[in-house]
């Protein structure tokens, strides 16, 4: 029951994200980009009907929750959300600097929660106006590690899930305390290029860390989104938003991008959901995750039907040709 509820959350942001995305864009981006996004919805719930039948036969095995381990965990998640909330604007470093700081810090010292960690920095990126009230942002806190903890064996591999969770938990807590989340104007269509750009050169590199050097997915990301922020004269321009993104795509696993082929198509996605879904839910934590999960899923079940597609029906038609 548990685990069925928290993949139903899943399901439920999921779609929420992508259908704000085609809904606030329309009349904004052109048919193509606003194809893509359908497309994208499409394959999201096929590759989501894949993931329900995996997990389906854990129903009947009552989850094993350790309750010691799961204390320390939601404590790790919860100290790597204050500790990024605090750096981000008591001293002012922004987001990206405060989240890849704290991950990277958690990777080295903290190497048994370090993912919870960085999945509390997520939470920790949320804007102060928004989480004026203290306890509306301890409660998304607390909110994004109980989905942490009942969803660990769910999306294995995906790229961008511990964002996902931190947003699922900074939109209920905003919800609940009447906080709402704001919309922006739309990005100027001058950044798309440079947009594209970055988001594909950050996710490929990030997957390249993880690939040539055996650096664990947290490791990685934080690592390219930190030389990135600190290079950059203004740490939080969207470019460095944007790179910060593509890192969580390229922390997906070898199972879910074999190679660097499908890594590109997967940096690719990233960029054009990220374009869509820049002006929406300002405000709240884990937006950045959440577009990179969304386009690893969606792109993970495009890209096995098309490698279905290849496989059943292109090369035997080939082969009885050459015959």
């Amino acid at each position: 029951m548990v685990l069925a509820s928290s993949f139903l959350l899943f399901v439920f942001f999921a779609f929420y994200i992508l259908y704000s995305m085609i809904q606030g864009n329309i009349g904004i981006m052109n048919t193509a980009s606003l194809t893509i996004l359908g497309i994208a919805a499409l394959f999201l719930a096929k590759q989501l009907g894949r993931e329900w039948q995996s997990v389906k036969s854990d129903l009947r095995q009552p989850m094993q929750l350790k309750q010691t381990k799961n204390i320390y965990t939601l404590a790790a998640l919860v100290t790597g959300a204050y500790v990024t909330f605090f750096l981000n604007h008591q001293w002012g470093l922004g987001g990206v600097l405060a989240s890849a700081g704290v991950g990277l810090a958690g990777a080295y010292l903290f190497k048994k929660y370090a993912v919870a960690i960085y999945c509390g920095s997520f939470v920790g990126m949320a804007c102060n106006i928004v989480f004026s009230n203290p306890w509306s942002f301890l409660l998304a806190s607390l909110l994004a590690g109980v989905i942490f903890i009942l969803a660990q064996d769910l999306f294995k591999g995906f790229g961008g899930k511990l964002g996902f969770m931190a947003f699922c938990g900074t939109v209920l807590a905003s919800v609940l305390f009447r906080s709402p989340l704001r919309t922006l104007e739309p990005l100027s269509s001058d950044l798309y290029m440079p947009l594209l750009f970055i988001i594909i050169a950050a996710g490929m590199a990030t997957y390249f860390l993880q690939d040539k050097f055996s650096f664990s997915p947290v490791t990685a990301s934080a690592l390219v989104g930190l030389i990135i922020a600190v290079l950059s004269p203004d740490p939080g321009h969207i470019l460095v938003v944007a790179a910060f993104c593509a890192t969580f795509a390229g922390m997906v696993s070898k199972e879910r991008a074999k190679n660097y082929p499908e890594m590109f198509f997967l940096t690719l996605l990233t960029a054009i959901l990220f374009i869509a879904v820049a002006s929406l839910f300002d405000g709240s934590g884990g937006k950045l995750g959440a577009t990179a999960f969304l386009a690893t899923v969606s792109g993970r079940g495009l890209l096995d039907t098309l490698n279905w597609v290849k496989t059943s029906h292109i090369k035997p038609q080939q082969q009885s040709i050459d015959k």
